[in-house]
């Protein structure tokens, strides 16, 4: 999932560029113009009136290279109205100065070379760009560079004869390929595909989702949609909403889909970006299956509902647990097909469990990948568990989720852990600190079989080849109170409409 540090954090991060506020003058204009000729350059022109004598580009995504998102930039030239050109001096770290007296209006131009698939990134270029053979990713922190005071900001899109753009952007009435642009954080943290592409509109409720699917990937456009009708409705009703950005809801988002040699995706402002390995059919519906409902529900987890700082353990951990049961209760994977992966996880997150606390371990996603994503799925499932169990199994982690929702999506606030604790407890109607302390915060190993226990599950551990190797079954002689429990947990409770 694409993680955005924010424009309040941005500012924070860079505040001594910022100057005394002057009185509102044009709002800024960028033209992005893609060269039939050369569709991996993207040539870039805007128009604005500086407030700061700094511009720049995003400083998050691309840490791994010295000169981050600016290595792909070319010939940056500002210049005046009367078209004198303005020094620039380079600051590093994507950020230049304008090196004499602020001009009214600075007129800027440079180049994007659309080379970021061509190198390694940490979790992949479905998250910074990429050139297909029929159109071009882009993410806005790859093509833009600005100030962080830009807001109702223009982009208009020149591309060649037949091409289209998909992007979830509010489009200007009666103009091409251009779009209305609210401020900085919408202009930067996006995802937009560009070409040829399939494109197709699908409406679920009040909600429209732009498919925008690479021609190699043209055959699965049925298949995504078939997918994604019945978890969007499922997924609003967990949430308790639609995904909500800067407190507004949102009407409509984009679901990018390309192939390549890896299978990965990314979450962005009502944006998602999917690549996958092998063509998406029936038969292997569950892999891909899940990266979509994954990255779908980060639209609420994650983008609508943000914490204050990092907790991975949250918003991937309990999104990859959300993410199955909606499939479970969707139909792309069967009740026992669950069992079986919280079984694998579980053997996962037990290898690597009790040497450092899941919620420091997010401070080094990759490196303790297994504890973030593995430990968190696991622990929201302990927790599901636990709010039944308090409540005699009349609330559970949907009620937990949606006052999280409520509380911090729809009010644009961000929370705590001491938030996440307190929600839980008021749910359970018991205090779970000490869950928290010691699952989450702390080094203690979650005992699922234990948990399990509660739903009527056996768990079998045995040793195969020197690793640990768990099954989960229903027992033969279940209990009445452990059936209803386990329905409630991961039956078929939503009806999609």
């Amino acid at each position: 999932m694409k993680r955005l540090l924010g424009v309040a954090a941005f500012a924070l991060l860079f505040g001594s560029l910022l100057l005394p506020t002057y009185a509102a003058q044009a709002s800024p204009q960028y033209t992005v113009t893609v060269p039939e000729q050369d569709k991996r350059l993207a040539k870039i022109e805007v128009r604005f009136s500086p407030k700061t004598d700094t511009i720049l580009m995003y400083p998050e995504g691309a840490n791994h290279l010295p000169d981050g998102w600016a290595t792909f930039v070319r010939s940056l030239v500002a210049k005046t109205d009367a078209g004198a050109v303005i020094p620039l001096q380079y600051l590093g770290q994507a950020r230049w100065k304008v090196s004499e007296s602020l001009p009214q209006n600075i007129n800027l131009s440079y180049e994007i070379l659309i080379h970021h698939d061509q190198g390694r990134w940490p979790f992949g270029h479905d998250e910074a760009a990429y050139a297909k053979r029929d159109c071009v990713f882009y993410t806005g922190a790859s093509l833009f560079i600005g100030a962080l005071d830009f807001e109702n900001i223009g982009v208009q899109f020149n591309v060649p004869s037949g091409w289209h753009v998909s992007t979830p952007w509010k489009e200007v009435a009666g103009k091409q390929n251009a779009f209305s642009v609210s401020g900085v954080e919408e202009l930067i943290n996006v995802g937009m595909l560009v070409g040829k592409h399939t494109e197709r509109s699908v409406k679920i409720g009040n909600l429209e989702v732009i498919l925008a699917v690479g021609q190699d990937l043209k055959e699965s456009v049925d298949l995504f949609e078939a997918t994604i009708k019945p978890l969007v409705p499922a997924a609003i009703n967990l949430f308790g909403g639609v995904p909500v950005i800067n407190g507004t809801q949102t009407g409509k988002f984009v679901v990018i889909a390309n192939k390549d040699v890896f299978d990965g995706g990314g979450t962005f402002i009502r944006s998602i970006s999917m690549l996958f390995k092998d063509d998406p059919n029936m038969r292997n519906r569950s892999e891909w299956g899940h990266i979509i409902a994954h990255e779908m529900l980060h639209l609420w987890n994650g983008q609508t509902i943000r914490e204050a700082e990092q907790e991975y353990w949250f918003t991937e951990g309990f999104t990859d647990y959300l993410a199955y049961l909606l499939e479970t209760r969707t139909g792309i994977i069967s009740e026992q097909d669950l069992f079986n992966t919280i079984a694998r996880k579980y053997d996962e997150y037990l290898a690597v469990a009790g040497k450092i606390g899941m919620r420091r371990a997010g401070d080094e996603k990759g490196k303790n990948y297994d504890l973030v994503y593995r430990g968190g799925l696991i622990a929201a499932l302990a927790l599901d568990i636990e709010l039944r169990r308090s409540t005699n199994g009349a609330k559970g982690l949907s009620d937990f989720i949606q006052q999280m929702y409520h509380e911090f999506g729809v009010s644009d606030k961000k929370y705590k852990i001491e938030d996440v604790v307190r929600i839980a407890s008021g749910i359970a109607g018991a205090d779970l600190t000490v869950f928290f302390k010691e699952y989450i915060e702390g080094t203690k190993v979650i005992p699922l079989e234990r948990h399990l226990a509660e739903l009527g599950l056996n768990v079998k551990r045995e040793a195969k080849e020197g690793k640990s190797h768990t099954t989960i079954r229903r027992k033969t002689n279940m209990t009445a109170s452990e059936q209803a429990m386990l329905s409630r947990i991961v039956g078929r409770l939503i009806v999609s409409k």
